[in-house]
């Protein structure tokens, strides 16, 4: 997932990109009515309805893996979803649904973020799939990554010591079974617990992930 649209410049819709853009992916934010504070390193800003075919057609391309429908209507969310799928098979697709009985939606959207139940960190999980999942219940600036190594990943077969950006951190294998060394290779295929300040976030993912 090298690219990742998000329609809405709302809190969440802002700060979701700025999460992606940190990671290193590259951000399209759309929205009729941006907010001034989203565009920046890594988020470009198209200024327009998301629900509107040109609209969309522009902001997606062939590097795009996600489009998050992040608005506050949900049945806009619903359209700008459902219109992704015709441009191009395999984007996934998230929307957030205010509805707590939302779960029915997912009949027509690959997830569905719900903002009353979750955190800006459960959206950014919704997006980003399952092979890098940050810990929701981590508070401050550093965030733990529940992360799998790639096969071809930098990161694979080499020592922890020598594998990860400083300011970051193996804590074990996922699920807290077996504690991780300096000394430890990492294996490919086996997920990690990364602790990480945020500015390394995207190294270590990249690292990880070979991306």
């Amino acid at each position: 997932m090298d690219h990742v649209v998000i329609a809405g410049s709302g809190r969440v819709g802002v700060r979701v990109a700025q999460h992606f853009a940190d990671r290193g992916r590259a951000v399209t934010v759309v929205d009729p009515e941006p907010d001034g504070d989203v565009e920046g390193d890594g988020v470009e800003v198209i200024q327009g309805d998301a629900t509107k075919p040109s609209v969309l057609e522009a902001a997606i391309t062939d590097r795009t893996g996600v489009v998050g429908a992040l608005t506050d209507k949900e049945d806009t969310n619903l359209v700008i979803c459902m219109a992704a799928k015709r441009y191009a098979t395999g984007i996934r697709t998230v929307a957030r649904i205010e509805d707590r009985a939302g779960d029915e939606y997912e009949a027509y959207v690959d997830e569905v973020y719900f903002p009353e139940r979750a955190s800006v960190r459960a959206a950014v999980n919704a997006l980003a799939g399952s092979d890098v999942r940050t810990l929701e219940e981590v508070t401050g600036e550093l965030e733990v990554l529940d992360v799998r190594i790639d096969y071809d990943a930098p990161a694979a077969g080499a020592v922890v010591a020598e594998a990860l950006p400083e300011g970051s951190v193996v804590i074990a294998e996922s699920g807290g079974h077996v504690a991780v060394q300096h000394s430890t290779r990492l294996v490919n295929g086996r997920r990690y617990l990364i602790a990480a300040d945020r500015d390394v976030v995207g190294e270590v993912i990249a690292q990880c992930r070979g991306e």
